[in-house]
């Protein structure tokens, strides 16, 4: 079946208080900002909580501390899951920089601690680093997987997301990170979503392209994606792309890549989710072909 998710990411610079409380306050006025589009998902950059603070504080809260209460209560006003960075400090005294994820319930569903933090954070800011694990989170639409800020940097971490199983990867973070975030969606043919302090948070397709940006003119960027949507190489297949279009019109979005040799197919139609149309019309996603490839690869260099 198609699976259409409504994304909606926030930016956030000149958009901050002065003190914590009024960046919390700010972050809630941009989910109630977006939850008019009816998002299933909301992102909120890296340790908001500090954006524009006056003075040296930035004061970590408990996981199920304020910030996480208020977003909870707007998860379930609006039935949508949040994800947003929080600097938090465990009974331990431990610090972390987490992501925090929100279900629809406004429950706390999973919380992802960044594996890579600066030299900065770790020996300035006592900041200890998350596993080493690929963080990725069941959700009611789909695979989520995490990463924050500078773990941008080690792309094994960016393989592994997609190892486990990662279909939409979320990074909040407190600096716009550019095009090797379009590198990894479209190396590992997983969505990213970005969430930035500064000025471009961005929705990025799985192959590569951005699909939507804030901007210093507006803070917010809604985009719905589908997450059945695959990526196909036009060996042998661009031909039946005619028949697709013929046949099924408007329940199908087709678009092309000449200078990549590619094709991405999404479904609008229940009746004809991607399985269905790549069985009846002989269509092989790119993965699978290149798989095959290696095959055939490997037997004649044997």
């Amino acid at each position: 079946m198609p699976r259409k998710v409504r994304v909606a990411t926030l930016s956030f610079i000149y958009a901050g208080g002065t003190t914590i409380e009024e960046n919390r306050d700010r972050a809630c006025e941009f989910v109630e900002m977006v939850g008019s589009s009816r998002p299933d998902l909301v992102c909120l950059p890296e340790n908001y909580l500090f954006t524009n603070l006056r003075g040296p504080a930035r004061t970590p809260e408990p996981l199920d501390g304020p910030t996480t209460s208020a977003l909870g209560k707007l998860a379930r006003k609006y039935g949508t899951w949040i994800v947003g960075g929080l600097l938090t400090e465990d009974a331990e005294g431990v610090i972390r920089n987490h992501a925090v994820v929100l279900d629809r319930q406004g429950e706390l569903a999973g919380a992802y601690a960044k594996t890579h933090p600066t030299v900065e954070e770790c020996e300035d800011r006592k900041i200890v680093p998350g596993s080493l694990d690929p963080f990725v989170l069941e959700t009611d639409f789909g695979r989520l997987g995490l990463a924050i800020c500078f773990d941008i940097g080690w792309p094994a971490q960016w393989a592994g997301l997609r190892s486990a199983g990662a279909e939409l990867v979320v990074w909040p973070s407190a600096y716009d990170g550019g095009f090797p975030l379009q590198a990894y969606a479209w190396l590992h043919q997983y969505y990213v979503v970005s969430s930035v302090r500064s000025f471009h948070s961005k929705i990025i397709d799985l192959t590569g392209e951005v699909l939507a940006s804030t901007s210093q003119w507006h803070r917010a960027a809604v985009e719905t994606i589908d997450l059945e949507k695959r990526v196909f190489h036009i060996d042998q297949q661009y031909l039946k792309l005619q028949d697709v279009q013929r046949d099924l019109g408007a329940g199908v979005t087709i678009r092309t890549g000449s200078q990549e040799n590619i094709f991405t197919l999404e479904s609008n139609d229940d009746a004809w989710p991607l399985d269905r149309i790549m069985e009846t019309y002989g269509l092989v996603d790119l993965t699978t072909y290149l798989a095959r490839s290696t095959e055939v690869q490997d037997k004649h260099r044997a």
